[in-house]
């Protein structure tokens, strides 16, 4: 992607980002005025009450009323020299507060951080995931496992945003995915096609269950992975794992603090930072770690993008 497609994307983003806010300030402002009026109704006819004002008495009052209205308006007309005063005075604020972006330095093109995710997409924590992204104008990479109907809207935000979809496996359970290679490939190559028929999106990269160096396989098949990395190529795809970790798949409630500390201690200036996460439902301090980490990485000049044909694999040292 150029720099200027890049530029306008993320000026869609931003358009549409404030097209949200705007309808929701809309929504709370005819609420507010609704409730005013109520309000202000309410008040008038405890006053009618209160004071004994019949109906012809409220008749000549708001004559009256009018009378003063007209008078206060002829004395308000403005001197000649007031002209200006006038027009400055009904000029309407402006209808939409523009946020003030704060300053960060040039990124750096050799400095990269590719946010992925692997597990989902999951009912709760991706969309969040995606909001996040979203707000920032940055693009992810998502690992996926099979998916019910329901996610399909999704993996649709995913390619509309202009994250990357990998595929992870078609089940996750690693007796089932590594008894042989074909069951893990021929797994892969289904869901593959099935996001291609949902879709249209024809994912081109993949991530094991474990990285390339786990070495839980062997319990179940016997130098597996070393077979596995010489034939994912014959699904015309490329494997990734990762040189940082949030180290998020040890639990479900780690602090979001270390999460955000995992992730910046572990990132490097002048390389390609594969960085792993997690989207599934239990990963809550994920989403709650990640503003933390794009500013980390905006303020100290890193550039942040979605793993594409062009990038070079991040690869570990085959453990089994």
């Amino acid at each position: 992607m150029t720099k200027q497609e890049l530029e306008r994307r993320r000026r869609e983003q931003r358009r549409r980002r404030r097209q949200r806010q705007q309808r929701r300030r809309m929504l709370r402002l005819a609420g507010s005025a609704l409730l005013l009026c109520m309000v202000l109704t309410a008040g008038w006819a405890v006053f009618l009450h209160a004071t004994g004002i019949g109906p012809d008495d409220t008749v000549i009052a708001e004559q009256e009323s009018a009378e003063q209205e007209s008078a206060d308006d002829e004395s308000a007309v403005p001197a000649p020299g007031d002209a200006d005063t006038a027009e400055e005075a009904a000029v309407p604020a402006e209808a939409e507060d523009e946020t003030v972006e704060p300053e960060y330095p040039t990124p750096d093109p050799d400095s990269v951080i590719y946010l992925t995710f692997d597990d989902g997409p999951s009912s709760t924590i991706t969309g969040e995931i995606l909001d996040v992204l979203e707000e920032n104008c940055i693009q992810a990479t998502f690992f996926i496992v099979d998916y019910s109907e329901d996610k399909l809207p999704l993996l649709e935000r995913m390619i509309e945003d202009g994250d990357t979809i990998g595929i992870h496996a078609l089940d996750h359970d690693y007796e089932a995915c590594y008894s042989s290679e074909d069951a893990y490939l021929d797994g892969v190559e289904e869901l593959k096609e099935k996001l291609y028929r949902d879709t249209g999106y024809e994912a081109f990269c993949l991530r094991f269950p474990g990285g390339s160096s786990n070495t839980i396989s062997a319990n179940y098949n016997q130098g597996i992975m070393t077979r596995l990395t010489q034939r994912v190529s014959d699904l015309g795809m490329v494997y990734f794992d990762w040189n940082v970790d949030s180290e998020d798949a040890s639990g479900n409630s780690i602090p979001d603090s270390t999460l955000v500390t995992n992730v910046t201690g572990g990132l490097q200036k002048g390389r390609a930072n594969v960085v792993l996460m997690h989207d599934a439902n239990s990963k809550k301090t994920t989403v709650q770690a990640l503003q933390s980490i794009i500013n980390y990485g905006r303020e100290n000049g890193y550039t942040f993008k979605a793993i594409d044909r062009s990038t070079t694999p991040v690869h570990h040292r085959v453990g089994n």
